[in-house]
């Protein structure tokens, strides 16, 4: 089974914003459940004041970004092209529910609609990458050597 240089490059889209999402919560100034949680790394991370926008609305782009990929990665090329919509509109939805999972009492997290708007758009860039990664990738197999 081979592994597709596009796969490759889904799952760094998966990781990076993974891993900078978390280091953004560990190092910013408020105390948030994952970094109560992880509470042993944050005290060896430096405190960083980010400004409005990342500490703000960053962590949810990011988790929002990766998600759209790595459903992406998961579900296969069946999904590709018209079939994006499906992968657009289960990451669009499910970022939704969990923001309004968070009016409940018991679920731990802030309602905030403008996480809403920043996930919304996290779905949206994500997509517009997917495509410039296949239209990248589709014009490589049509003109390499054969």
């Amino acid at each position: 089974m081979t592994f597709p240089k596009r796969n490759g490059l889904f799952a760094v889209n998966i990781i990076v914003p993974l891993i900078l999402g978390l280091f953004i919560y560990l190092t910013k100034p408020s105390s948030t459940y994952l970094s109560d949680f992880l509470s042993a790394f944050r005290s060896v991370l430096p405190t960083i004041r980010y400004p409005e926008l990342i500490g703000s609305f960053a962590c949810d782009f990011l988790w929002t970004y990766s998600m759209f990929f790595c459903l992406r990665l998961t579900l296969g090329d069946a999904l590709k092209g018209k079939h994006n919509l499906t992968v657009i509109t289960v990451t669009g939805v499910v970022a939704i529910i969990l923001e309004t999972l968070q009016l409940i009492k018991g679920v731990p997290g802030t309602f905030d609609l403008m996480d809403i708007v920043t996930e919304l758009i996290a779905v949206t860039v994500a997509f517009l990458i997917t495509i410039i990664i296949e239209r990248r990738f589709k014009y490589y197999e049509e003109n390499s050597i054969g």
